[in-house]
């Protein structure tokens, strides 16, 4: 049981820390809240400075004691300004620490009195204030160094509020965060203090904040974070959510910069981000539930030229495909022959080989492309008619129309622009380097990485952060007519609780920060990327037994890090360089078999770089 959780029960009264003890403030220092006002206009230009240099003055010019906020207010660098507008943003940044809230109302229910002492500026009443709007009711008195011109450290104010509330030293326990003015303080007057450890810290996996945006954000993730149980809901809330409001912000601000565009997110990994943009205010957005694979047959209907021969093959799953799992792919009726070629025969690709009409692939394709306009391809045609018909119902060659999609070579925005006939302009959360090899540098922008292609880690993670900001339900596959028009056909599915949970905590992230004093406030792409590449590249057991076990879906189903026991391995060493080979997520693989605290990503970086050497 924490500390602060023991009441000791001979005490009449129980007297408490206000500030980082009862409440915390949604910045990441107090002289912040200063910055914030200025930001949010409800201070002039030059506040921040100002409001920090007049305490100085105003500690300077009384020594020894502590200053009120009028006297600070009095300094001629703040002349004419209204102090209530200084305690108006602290009620706005502030927030009850809830296991201090049980604490105190467990005080309450035990027949205590309860007192809040604080060295502070402000006034009694707005400390008060502060504590009621927070939650925390009724108060025996409120006891502040500005009122009495005395501070806790010296002990002083401890026994001006003994006296005032006719206790004993041996009557009270103090609870407080600091250890010089509340455990020594206390001291001083023979009052016992109970340490508070303060707010727990956030996952390691969160890098140290550097910019002014990203240490309010994880000071306001520290203040919450700590009230969600669920491990994997506290990650998704912690690094899935910034993420995914940040990239959001993002597309909201592309889209301001061209007067008459909207957003066309793409299904299924933009669902958590179609979201997170509508709770920030988004309207003009529609949801385009596309695959590959849907529209593949389309595709195919399309004139071989060499342009369009590759860019079906672009089209096509990045996987060891034979040729009876590319014709399903296409569309074809399970058991269809492609004269002239073996069901099982193999084509790697896996590295996006080059497809001409003279390649082996290209001959493949075209052969493809001439089976479908035959009694074979009846539903293929069937199929890329339906496609066609729901691509009309979005208006995609609308000028302004902005495709929005994970990101990568950017075939679905090639895709879509070849079966619409007209240019789409697409904007990606990060991409690799064929992105701007297949479209014009202007029919593109990028979120992470400056619009450079991604670096290891992120391809590396990149699977798992697919699976978990797409829509829980299944691919995909096709689209069928009914009476209300063309309807998406998408693959059963039962996601995992764990997925949920993590989304689940991604869009509560969301859904409070947007209706915090911060909103409108965004990371920038690096810092929001940059936790969950900590944890792909560093994850704990938690994360990489949950997110090894999810299954993937590129053409074929797999999970995405999960190794067998390691006395199976003994058994069969062979078996394990073919499911490292097989495994998307490899740092989680290692972690997962081993499970010691190693580097596993140096030894991925490693096997990576004599791979690619030879």
């Amino acid at each position: 049981m924490p500390p602060q959780d023991k009441l000791p029960g001979r005490c009449k009264a129980a007297a408490f820390d206000v500030f980082d003890t009862l409440l915390h403030r949604d910045v990441a220092a107090p002289a912040d809240v200063f910055a914030w006002m200025e930001a949010r206009g409800h201070a002039p230009a030059g506040f921040a400075q100002n409001r920090r240099q007049a305490e100085a003055e105003a500690r300077a010019a009384a020594p020894g004691r502590e200053v009120t906020l009028a006297e600070i207010y009095a300094r001629p660098r703040l002349a004419g300004l209204d102090p209530a507008a200084e305690i108006a943003a602290e009620r706005a940044l502030c927030v009850a620490d809830r296991r201090m809230l049980a604490l105190v109302e467990r005080c309450r229910a035990a027949g205590m009195a309860v007192y809040a002492v604080s060295d502070m500026y402000l006034p009694a009443d707005a400390v008060r204030a502060l504590l009621d709007g927070c939650g925390f009711g009724r108060w025996d008195g409120v006891f502040v160094s500005s009122e009495y011109g005395v501070q806790k450290r010296s002990g002083r104010l401890f026994r001006v509020f003994l006296q005032s509330a006719g206790l004993r030293p041996r009557d009270v326990v103090f609870f407080g965060d600091d250890r010089r003015a509340d455990s020594l303080g206390a001291a001083l007057a023979g009052v016992h203090c109970v340490h508070t450890p303060g707010r727990p810290p956030l996952p390691a996996y969160l890098p140290d904040p550097e910019t002014p945006e990203q240490k309010a954000m994880y000071a306001w993730l520290a203040n919450r974070a700590p009230d969600i149980r669920d491990g994997q809901e506290r990650f998704g809330f912690t690094v899935l959510g910034p993420l995914a409001v940040s990239f959001a912000a993002w597309l909201q601000a592309q889209a301001a910069a061209r007067p008459g565009s909207r957003l066309v997110l793409l299904a299924r990994d933009m669902a958590l981000v179609r979201e997170a943009c509508r709770l920030d205010g988004a309207r003009d957005t529609a949801y385009l539930r596309v695959s590959r694979k849907s529209l593949c047959p389309a595709l195919l209907m399309r004139p071989m030229t060499p342009q369009a021969l590759e860019l079906l093959a672009a089209t096509l799953p990045g996987q060891l495909l034979r040729v009876d799992e590319i014709l399903a792919f296409c569309g074809f009726a399970p058991g269809t022959r492609l004269p002239g070629y073996d069901p099982g025969l193999t084509f790697d690709l896996r590295r996006h080989p080059a497809c001409t009409p003279e390649s082996a692939l290209g001959k493949l394709l075209c052969a493809v492309s001439a089976l479908s306009r035959g009694p074979a391809g009846g539903p293929v045609r069937c199929q890329a008619a339906a496609a066609r018909a729901y691509l009309s119902q979005f208006g995609l060659e609308r000028p302004g129309t902005l495709v929005v999609d994970l990101g990568s070579g950017g075939t679905t925005q090639r895709i879509l622009q070849e079966l619409c006939g007209c240019a789409l302009h697409g904007l990606y959360l990060a991409c690799d380097g064929r992105l701007y090899q297949n479209l014009p540098r202007d029919a593109a922008d990028v979120f992470l990485f400056g619009g450079q292609p991604a670096p290891l880690w992120y391809w590396m993670a990149q699977p798992i952060l697919e699976y978990l900001i797409s829509e829980p339900v299944g691919a995909t596959t096709g689209y069928r007519m009914t009476p209300q028009g063309p309807a998406p056909v998408q693959e059963d599915a039962s996601p995992p609780a764990e997925l949920l949970a993590v989304q689940r905590g991604a869009l509560r992230f969301a859904r409070e920060w947007t209706a915090s004093p911060h909103r409108g406030t965004a990371l920038a792409p690096d810092a929001a990327i940059a936790p969950f590449l900590n944890m792909a590249r560093r994850p704990r057991m938690e994360q990489a037994a949950c997110f090894g076990d999810f299954v993937f879906e590129d053409g074929v189903r797999f999970r995405l890090a999960a190794p067998r026991t390691a006395g199976e391995y003994l058994r069969r060493p062979a078996a394990l360089a073919k499911d490292f080979s097989a495994a998307r997520w490899k740092v989680g693989f290692l972690k997962r078999l081993f499970r010691l605290p190693l580097p596993y990503d140096g030894f991925y970086a490693l096997l990576k770089h004599l791979r690619d050497r030879d």
